[in-house]
């Protein structure tokens, strides 16, 4: 009943939200249907309730012949700052879209005007309490980059001269946001509703998903926090920087940091910088965060990526990050062992545990395991370890998993990503690069901790403590049960297979029998009546006749009912 209640309740709020953001919503299925994607809005049900009728009469049949994936960009593009940030994440998730559309997605850019100095300036006022000028010197009003969340200026700190960066968030984007998501919602339940092959993919929880990752987002708390941690973690590796945040000058809505003057790492070369070195570096501290901390970086394209002068690493933009638990770390070692074992049935198993699938039968599985097997062979068989390209790999692993309809968790396709974006970034800069051999040592290194003797005592000490906390309560549960065995509080659950169709079955049986109960008593009615009365329909008395018409009614329906169950 509370489940019930609750999902009501959210129900009339989002309907409250839609209605109040009506003309939102009418602005965003215009736009679809102006990039050709009437049909999709007709099918939701949605053209006469929103009066977007005349947008459809209207729609610009230019945009029909383009490519599908061109036109979903576009109008991504046109939805606005939202939109756009839920594109870039998408584009991630290649276990969710094809490899075309996530092409077109990765091209995403925050085209949004820059906002004026003044109210940069007053933002910075509210935020801090002081003016920018009693803070910074050489404030620049001219933005340094400009985002659909927040623009970034340089300035100078007061005293020292440090040279700062100030991450500005754009105003009232608090608000559009949570009318877009409330409206994403209410769009991702009319999808599923109304088309059932896309409940596979589940909208309404990748909006649920989207919701959280840009709530973290647009907190500029969370991102001060993702980089202390990074530092902390980093603090004793040599080659690497993080910039330094300067705590007391940031807020919510304010982040103030260091700023890195350094070369994008797809721009550098010999001889100003050494190359082999940054590439290596770059490896070790990607492996780091995924295999040793179980926390990296969710952006690591080229330009978050910045090299010094001195050959050292700078790693920018903390906003999105991915975090991995111990046994899903544990997990990646097995995928990467089994890949240089050549084990290829091994990495269809963790693959198939990985994800998330309604097939849990024999059958299912071995097709599975069959295609993943017949893929890893063809990727790896006849060659080198420097002509294999894992990112395609992955993609080949992912696109199979959307095959046999698996849903890979958000966390596992952020890590590949993130794997598969290095590997192409170290693979330009060297094109021979072994990426596993480089790999191999840290995890061989991560494999023997896992069974070395202090990492099992550990675990030998977890699972007795645990034994240990479910034997002390044991005698608490079990008065527990008896109790509500004496007071009769007590029920029994008993799972049947197949239960609905033996509830069919004996549903249709009883009909059945009702209808031939029904045919007897009509013909024995008939059969009675055939004195009483003198009025006479096809030589039979007049009552008799209408029995015995229901009563071969009832036959007829009875065989055919019957026919049908067999």
């Amino acid at each position: 009943m509370a489940t019930t209640l609750q999902r009501a309740y959210q129900n009339l709020r989002v309907g409250e939200a839609v209605v109040r953001d009506a003309n939102r919503l009418r602005q965003i299925l215009t736009t679809l249907i102006r990039h050709g994607f009437g049909a999709v809005v007709q099918q939701l049900n949605l053209d006469e309730r929103w009066l977007v009728r005349m947008a459809l009469e209207r729609r610009a049949a230019a945009s029909e012949r383009l490519p599908i994936e061109r036109r979903i960009l576009l109008a991504v593009h046109d939805l606005g700052p939202t939109f756009i940030k839920l594109g870039q994440i998408l584009s991630t998730r290649a276990d969710l879209l094809p490899p075309a559309l996530i092409g077109e997605l990765k091209t995403l850019q925050d085209a949004v005007p820059p906002l004026p100095a003044e109210t940069v300036r007053g933002i910075i006022r509210d935020e801090l309490g002081r003016d920018v000028d009693e803070l910074f010197d050489g404030f620049e009003a001219e933005p340094l980059a400009c985002a659909s969340i927040a623009q970034v200026h340089r300035a100078r700190l007061k005293g020292d001269g440090t040279a700062v960066v100030l991450k500005v968030q754009r105003p009232n984007l608090q608000r559009q946001i949570e009318a877009d998501l409330e409206i994403m919602g209410f769009l991702a339940r009319a999808l599923e509703a109304n088309f059932p092959e896309a409940r596979l993919y589940s909208p309404a929880g990748i909006v649920a998903e989207f919701e959280k990752a840009i709530a973290r987002e647009i907190d500029f708390t969370h991102e001060l926090e993702h980089i202390e941690r990074f530092r902390g973690n980093f603090r004793d590796r040599p080659g690497v920087h993080f910039p330094t945040p300067y705590k007391e000058l940031c807020t919510a809505r304010v982040l103030t940091m260091e700023y890195i003057a350094g070369t994008k790492i797809t721009a550098i070369a010999p001889p100003r910088f050494d190359v082999d070195a940054v590439v290596r570096t770059a490896l070790e501290v990607v492996q780091q965060m995924i295999f040793g901390d179980g926390f990296f970086h969710g952006d690591l394209h080229p330009g978050n990526l910045l090299v010094r002068d001195d050959n050292v690493l700078c790693l920018i933009d903390f906003g999105l990050c991915g975090r991995l638990s111990a046994r899903q770390r544990d997990t990646l070692v097995d995928l990467v062992i089994g890949m240089v074992r050549e084990d290829f049935p091994a990495v269809a198993r963790l693959f198939w545990r990985i994800g998330a699938h309604g097939a849990d039968s024999t059958r299912a599985y071995d097709i599975f395991e069959a295609d993943v097997v017949e893929c890893l062979e063809r990727e790896f068989a006849g060659k080198t370890m420097e002509e294999i390209e894992f990112s395609r790999f992955f993609r080949d692993l992912v696109a199979l998993a959307l095959k046999h309809r698996i849903q890979m968790p958000p966390d596992y396709t952020m890590t590949f990503k993130a794997l598969m974006t290095m590997e192409g970034v170290a693979k330009e800069l060297q094109p021979n690069l072994d990426l596993m051999s480089a790999v191999r040592p840290y995890v061989m290194t991560l494999l023997a901790e896992r069974y070395s003797p202090r990492r099992l005592l550990q675990q030998g000490y977890d699972a007795l403590r645990e034994l240990s906390d479910s034997v002390q309560g044991l005698p608490a549960l079990s008065r527990a049960v008896f109790d509500d065995l004496h007071a009769g509080r007590t029920k029994v659950n008993v799972e049947v297979r197949q239960l609905r169709e033996l509830q069919r079955t004996y549903a249709a049986a009883q009909k059945r029998r009702a209808l031939a109960l029904l045919a007897g008593a009509g013909a024995v009615c008939g059969t009675l009546a055939l004195e009483f009365d003198d009025r006479t329909v096809l030589g039979f008395p007049a009552v008799s006749f209408w029995f015995y018409l229901l009563a071969a009614l009832f036959a007829a329906w009875f065989l055919l009912s019957t026919a049908r169950g067999r």
